[in-house]
């Protein structure tokens, strides 16, 4: 029997509404890239699902461990993770800015917003999520660990061929003009909706 889990209060719910709202992402699914018969090694079950208006979860069918994440299935197959929740499998990338110069010059937020309408939004018109961190890291060649403010840039999208492309760009054209030893950069599959 699946436990019951009770409804957050609205004022919970319009508290995270700007987090959780904007789109329904489900990660860790443990595969290395999502395609056409990749598999997850997570499994859940209609108790995680999306409850309904009465607090009880939607009948649909239990997902096992090793459900897989996006190809379509019979309608008497046990959904995949994606089309449980009603979403689609996409990437989901991070790339991690440092907002300093190696001398310690802080990059300014108009050069910031520059880099922003000029690169990253070209290569990535459909939309991406900007937030405002605070960064550690450890330069490989002295050791020594560094605090510095950082930008996060979230981008929810689809496999495509020229990707990787897109992101070698904005990654490099970043390091040059903000003289930056690298651009973190991390890819998980998920399953999103909007």
């Amino acid at each position: 029997m699946p436990v019951r889990t009770p409804l957050l209060p609205s004022r919970s719910i319009h508290r995270w509404g700007a987090l959780a709202g904007m789109a329904v992402v489900l990660s860790g699914c443990g595969s290395a890239l999502v395609a056409p018969g990749a598999e997850s090694i997570v499994g859940t079950s209609a108790a995680h699902a999306p409850a309904t208006a009465a607090g009880t979860p939607p009948a649909t069918a239990n997902l096992q461990a090793g459900s897989n994440i996006a190809e379509p299935t019979p309608a008497n197959a046990t959904p995949t993770l994606c089309q449980a929740f009603q979403t689609h499998a996409m990437l989901n990338i991070t790339l991690l800015f440092g907002q300093t110069r190696p001398r310690g010059q802080a990059i300014s937020a108009s050069e910031w917003r520059d880099f922003l309408k000029t690169t990253l939004t070209p290569a990535f018109p459909a939309g991406l999520s900007v937030v405002s961190a605070q960064g550690q890291w450890q330069d490989p060649q002295t050791g020594r660990i560094s605090q510095e403010p950082a930008r996060l840039v979230t981008i929810l999208t689809t496999p495509a061929a020229d990707l990787p492309t897109r992101l070698d760009t904005v990654r490099n054209r970043y390091k040059e003009r903000f003289e930056q030893q690298s651009v973190g950069l991390a890819v998980a599959p998920v399953c999103a909706g909007f």
